[in-house]
């Protein structure tokens, strides 16, 4: 069974790091403090948690999720929708879902909700509020590519047959109705599926050839598509996301390829909020940027002179672990590892604002792996 890749950021860490202890206090640099509430998540070796953060008195109240919620921190992958965390987990032959809603704390337990077979070979599972949708392949040793849509309301699911023989399946996106899946094909063509929720139905398919499609929903909900053959300009696509008819296409000056499904950005007011990925060797892996889609101005944030900065003014050692464009409160945020644990604490997260200033760094008593935006 494959089931996402969120325990690497765990796992590398604890295997490469030396720890020691030194002392760390706070740091917040802006001029004027945001009023806003975070929610993190993430673990140690041994336990989930989540943190609140509340930005007027730069303070947050960590809490036990493996004791709160009885899951354990080798739990398969976390999904979000409208503020609910579903945390998937497996155990003898099936997969459970424990489910927390941020706003009114309400759990909701589904042990053993899916029962996978001897047939089957789970890739991925995503959810909205009624059901849960499983990317798929059947029968076992193969890859013909399958979504199994099982209801909440009452466990029962049924199966849509997408391709046979496909090479690789991407991560989905699920927005509103839609899911979008992506994946290659035997001939080693891309192609991105839409399957709407409501009419159960494959509503389109895009069809790209060798180019490699990634993809984000916009602010004005829009589909944007990005795809790039070698190492030429990126094309980009708007299409609506009711008829998923072309709204408009542009050619971006950025040579970077995105990897293909979604991407781990945002766009806002026409500008592209983004990680960039640095070529190696280089002293981090990726960083904060934002592309301005209408003068093709695309800024690099100087993220190592900051957590050099950090680094010197604290005493501590940072390596980022991910970074991620929170769009409710227009910041980046960094997660990182300590290189040199400072008592209890292990782990911490940076947020920069968008000229490259330091807004907060919180040490942690755990690797956050989620940011909740």
């Amino acid at each position: 069974m494959i089931f996402g890749n969120k325990h690497l950021i765990v796992l590398v860490f604890f295997i490469t790091t030396i720890l020691f202890s030194c002392s760390n206090e706070d740091v917040q640099e802006a001029n004027e403090i945001q009023d806003f509430n975070l929610t993190i998540i993430g673990e140690d070796l041994q336990e989930v948690y989540q943190y609140d953060y509340e930005s007027l008195n730069n303070t947050g109240t960590q809490i036990n999720l493996s004791s709160e919620l009885g899951i354990k921190n080798n739990y398969l992958t976390l999904r979000e929708f409208e503020g609910s965390l579903s945390f998937y987990s497996f155990s003898n032959s099936a997969i459970s879902l424990t489910q927390k809603n941020l706003a009114t704390g309400r759990i909701t337990d589904f042990p053993n909700f899916y029962t996978i077979s001897a047939e089957r070979s789970l890739v991925w599972g995503i959810n909205d509020e009624n059901s849960v949708y499983f990317g798929l392949y059947k029968p076992l040793g193969s890859t013909n590519l399958t979504l199994r849509i099982v209801s909440f309301a009452d466990m029962q699911g049924f199966d849509v047959s997408l391709e046979f023989g496909i090479r690789r399946l991407y991560e989905p996106l699920y927005d509103n109705g839609n899911l979008f899946i992506t994946y290659l094909t035997g001939s080693e063509n891309y192609k991105l599926v839409v399957y709407n929720v409501d009419a159960n139905a494959i509503v389109k398919t895009f069809e790209f050839g060798k180019e490699k499609p990634s993809f984000l929903i916009t602010d004005l909900g829009n589909l944007a598509v990005w795809t790039q053959e070698g190492n030429s300009n990126t094309n980009l696509e708007l299409f609506d996301t009711l008829n998923f008819l072309s709204i408009s296409t542009s050619v971006l000056p950025m040579a970077q390829p995105f990897e293909a499904g979604p991407i781990n950005g945002a766009i806002v007011d026409e500008k592209l909020y983004y990680q960039y990925v640095y070529t190696q060797p280089f002293e981090i892996e990726s960083g904060p940027a934002l592309l301005d889609l209408n003068s093709g101005d695309n800024t690099i944030l100087d993220i190592v002179g900051l957590i050099n900065k950090v680094n010197e003014d604290e005493e501590i050692s940072i390596r980022p672990l991910f970074g991620q464009y929170l769009s409710d409160i227009n910041l980046f945020a960094i997660s990182y590892a300590l290189q040199n644990q400072v008592g209890d604490e292990i782990g911490g997260f940076l947020l920069v604002s968008l000229e490259g200033n330091l807004v907060v760094q919180r040490n942690l008593e755990f690797l956050p792996t989620y940011f909740v935006d």
